[in-house]
């Protein structure tokens, strides 16, 4: 820990290591010359405090600039900042600009409302001198690209060092961050957070449900509002997030429920009171002397459930929260982080958070944000998990060893992994009616189902009971068409060339998608170069090169590159990515088959199987083998003689009581 001393009144603060870090990192690229930086940085993590500990340390560009105005865009968000910078420097006047409350012109910070400053026209605006203005702070910045926070920057122009921080705040689209900032300067992601023990360890359990959200609309990158509604709110499902309650977290001090809108969190709070449980709403009509006696009670651990819609997102610490019900389904990984982590911080007498994920079915899972596709697992997979870090550091574990592994056996020596799969199904014959008691999760239709996780493998010498696997008849078909699962997550032709590294090529340019050490996915690019020589034009790729996207699941880092290349390429030759473009149907060419017969890949291998080759497949192959799979062809041949070997062993071991499964060698 690191003791910081500020000014002649030797006020002292205790700061954590990544905080005091980032203020360094911070002022590091201010005298880069970076004057618009953003910092990442996960719920829980003292965001405030950073900012507050900033300010003292930024100089301004000339001698009349020594003030700080702090931008938020709830009244909670102001009162907390306010409070903050106060205890940070107690020598600083500090006051507060929202609605009737007007800030003293000569006071030292101004934390401000956005929605005061930055409204059309806005006369209190003009308040301000922007040459007395050193530095701007903004709070929960991934909203800095609305108008109302743009007028506020575009007003103050280029005088002032602008700061932005956020939990959720990422590049998704590879063209860069808004116009509010030049640079993410620092990171630190929430599972380094837990891993350290900054934050609380997750506990997490999936609730597969049977309602459906494949006619849900989409509105601004999530699930219009109403539509959401009208397929969860019904009783079915609201009966079985009271249930899940009673079943899963009952013994759990102070649950925050998030519930699609205002009528869902009515009835969620109004099933949770009819079956013995005391809940509360928290809307946002709620006056505000209501809603801060209901959080009180909450706080106390007199009131045991709170249910809310879109109003405990931000802003708020409650550290004794324990429990989070994901209710509310979404397509944003920012709205989903925000709702996770309103149970991260650490409490005394708090072990861990419990997160229980209501997961409804839907035609591309990939697009719906799910614990497992924020941790960058599998998106189909379901938790039933003591520690759900467990598998993040396993799945990272297992990635290192499927690189590490290229001349070794295909089959490792991992031990088997149980994923329990809870599954709701519709139970009651009557829907209009409630069951007079809840009865258990079984009741109403939860069955468990056993998996092995694909990212593990078992010893030949064990005899692992209940465990589905697959095995692949035709492997040729699996290395180059294997990609089904990247069609729910993109329409062009990506490819994947190991767990980490995913490649979509489009014109004479390689666009990579690559998972680093610390978790995040980043993008580079390849370009095609052509140079003449006394024999005729010859041609190479290009150093690899980064491009501003980083992406904290596997699925938005492929959005981020497909808006770029939307943006990039000419619409008639974006087409032809498409991977259900016509000619990827068509035979491969010679060249094609010319190309792969240099890996050891002969035309017989090719037609052989069940699975006739296509030239769309033979693309795949290519790039496969080309960028980062060259011996991947041999691994394959190899494979084929293990299952055989193994298949004839199995057959003559005679067991009664275990069940014997085949490796699953996943390909993609």
């Amino acid at each position: 820990m690191l003791r910081v001393v500020y000014g002649q009144r030797r006020w002292t603060h205790t700061l954590r290591p990544y905080q005091q870090e980032c203020i360094d990192k911070s002022l590091s690229e201010l005298k880069s010359g970076v004057w618009r930086q953003a910092v990442s940085l996960p719920v829980g993590s003292g965001k405030t405090v950073v900012f507050s500990n900033l300010i003292q340390h930024v100089k301004g560009r000339t001698e009349l600039a020594t003030k700080t105005l702090v931008l938020a865009h709830r009244e909670e968000l102001l009162a907390q900042a306010a409070r903050q910078i106060q205890r940070a420097s107690p020598h600083l006047v500090v006051e507060i600009d929202q609605g009737s409350r007007v800030a003293n012109p000569a006071a030292d910070v101004v934390v401000a409302s956005v929605p005061t400053l930055g409204r059309e026209h806005s006369e209190r605006l003009q308040r301000y001198d922007p040459r007395r203005f050193k530095c701007i702070i903004i709070d929960e910045a991934h909203h800095a690209a609305a108008e109302t926070y743009m007028r506020i920057l575009d007003y103050f122009k280029d005088k002032v060092f602008v700061w932005g921080c956020s939990a959720t705040l990422q590049r998704h689209d590879g063209l860069g961050l808004t116009r509010a900032f030049d640079k993410i300067v620092y990171e630190k992601r929430f599972v380094e957070m837990i891993r350290e023990g900054w934050l609380s360890r997750l506990r997490v359990l999936t609730v597969r449900t049977k309602s459906r959200l494949d006619s849900v609309r989409s509105y601004a990158g999530d699930f219009s509002t109403s539509s959401l509604s009208a397929a969860v709110n019904v009783q079915e499902r609201n009966l079985a997030v009271v249930q899940a309650y009673k079943s899963l977290a009952a013994d759990r001090r102070s649950v925050l429920v998030f519930a699609v809108d205002v009528a869902h969190a009515r009835d969620l709070a109004e099933l949770f009171t009819h079956y013995g449980t005391q809940a509360k709403c928290v809307l946002g009509s709620t006056r505000m002397a209501e809603r801060e006696q209901i959080l009180h009670e909450f706080r106390t651990g007199t009131l045991p459930v709170v249910v809310n819609c879109g109003i405990l997102t931000e802003g708020t610490d409650i550290p004794n929260i324990d429990c989070v019900i994901m209710a509310r389904p979404t397509r944003s990984a920012v709205l989903f982080q925000q709702m996770l982590g309103r149970g991260m911080r650490k409490h005394e007498g708090k072990t861990d958070c419990l997160v229980v994920d209501f997961v409804d079915s839907f035609k591309s899972d990939a697009t719906q944000i799910t614990v497992p596709t924020l941790l960058g697992l599998d998106p189909t997979l379901v938790l039933d998990h003591d520690d759900v870090m467990d598998d993040v550091l396993m799945r990272r574990k297992a990635e290192q060893q499927l690189q590490q592994r290229k001349d070794k056996d295909m089959v490792g020596k991992e031990g088997e992994c149980h994923t329990v799969v809870r599954e709701f199904e519709e139970s009651l014959k009557d829907r209009h009616l409630l069951p007079k008691t809840l009865g258990s999760l079984q009741a109403l239709g939860f069955k468990a189902h056993v998996h092995l996780n694909p990212l593990r493998f078992f010893e030949l010498d064990k005899k692992p009971e209940n465990m589905a696997s697959t095995e692949y008849a035709d492997i040729l078909s699996s290395v180059s068409c294997g990609d089904a699962k990247l069609r729910g997550m993109s329409k062009y032709a990506w490819v994947c060339l190991s767990p980490s590294r995913y490649l979509c090529t489009a014109e004479s340019t390689l666009y990579f998608l690559t998972l680093d050490k610390s978790g995040i996915w980043t993008g580079s690019t390849r370009a095609l170069i052509q140079y003449p020589t006394p024999t005729g034009m010859r041609t190479h790729y290009s150093k690899e090169k980064q491009i501003e996207l980083s992406a904290t699941t596997l699925v938005q880092g492929i959005k981020g590159i497909d808006r770029l290349l939307a943006a990039k390429v000419d619409p008639f030759k974006l087409k032809q990515l498409h991977w259900k473009a016509d000619w990827r149907k068509r035979p491969p060419t010679p060249k094609q088959m010319q190309m792969l017969s240099r890996f050891g890949i002969k035309e017989e291998n090719a037609e052989g199987g069940d699975t006739q080759l296509t030239r769309g497949c033979a693309t795949n192959l290519i790039m496969r083998l080309t960028h980062g799979s060259s011996k991947t062809w041999k691994q394959f041949e190899r494979a084929k003689t293990q299952l055989k070997t193994m298949q004839e062993k199995r057959a003559s071991v005679v067991t009664s009581n275990a069940v014997w499964a085949s490796p699953s060698i996943s390909l993609d």
